[in-house]
């Protein structure tokens, strides 16, 4: 079954994103019917334009995702080098993969997995992977203990302090961006970031054709908004379908 969405809905912690389509777009067929945002000449756009997309879709996912976890008490960030140069994506995944589950069980005390975090795999220079990982709920462990659970390189690790929870995921990712852009540049079809299972996800929602936002949408709260045309497939011919998106402070 195919239903008309005519407004879309993100929650995060702090913010809530609304996209408002002037017609009904589709969801329910496919992944390739849910919330379009295709433009008719696609398939005349070079890789790296429609990568340079993913790439922007993966920035906010990740974005929306730290701001749905982030605990201002318990959240650091964790970066991972390896003294050998190691250019295997493959192998320092494994190693990566080992690490999670030496740190999960000195954390824990359990082989379940408890830790939550979100991951981006970077190359340096030489040419070897290291890793920025975003922790959520790691309690204290000395940094001589983590160079011992690690024990193939160096660690850096920080508390994460911001003063302003509205921008918390954008300074996050900043750091990030680099990798994600590498990752999808040379692994297309690979993941842009890694994310365990037991995050808790944005609140998304779907608003059909005759509801309506307005109470929600104010000026008072608006921290952004923005309009622009997208394209929408109906009947096998691509139409404009022009949106109105608002971010909102909650």
């Amino acid at each position: 079954m195919i239903n008309g969405v005519q407004q879309k809905i993100i929650q995060t912690s702090s913010y809530i994103e609304v996209w408002e389509y002037e017609k009904p777009i589709r969801y329910g067929f496919s992944k390739k019917d849910q919330f379009l945002y295709r433009k008719n000449e696609s398939d005349e756009l070079t890789r790296y334009k429609r990568l340079a997309k993913t790439r922007q879709n993966a920035r906010y996912e990740l974005m929306r995702l730290i701001d749905t976890n982030y605990c201002d008490k318990t959240t650091k960030f964790l970066t991972l080098t390896t003294q050998e140069n190691i250019q295997n994506r493959q192998e320092f995944n494994l190693l990566f993969d080992k690490f999670m589950k030496r740190l999960n069980y000195n954390a824990f005390k359990s082989k379940k997995k408890l830790l939550k975090y979100v991951a981006v795999l970077e190359k340096q220079k030489r040419g070897a992977y290291h890793i920025h990982i975003l922790l959520f709920n790691l309690p204290y462990i000395p940094y001589e203990k983590l160079q011992k659970i690690w024990k193939l390189g160096s660690v850096w690790i920080n508390i994460v302090d911001i003063d302003s929870k509205d921008n918390r995921g954008k300074y996050i990712t900043k750091y990030m961006e680099k990798g994600i852009a590498q990752e999808l540049l040379e692994h297309k079809g690979k993941k842009s970031y890694y994310s365990s299972n037991n995050l808790t996800k944005p609140t998304q929602l779907r608003i059909l054709d005759d509801e309506s936002i307005d109470n929600l949408v104010s000026d008072k709260h608006i921290a952004y908004q923005n309009e622009y045309t997208a394209k929408l497939k109906i009947n096998g011919e691509w139409v404009e379908n022009k949106v109105i998106y608002h971010k909102i402070k909650i």
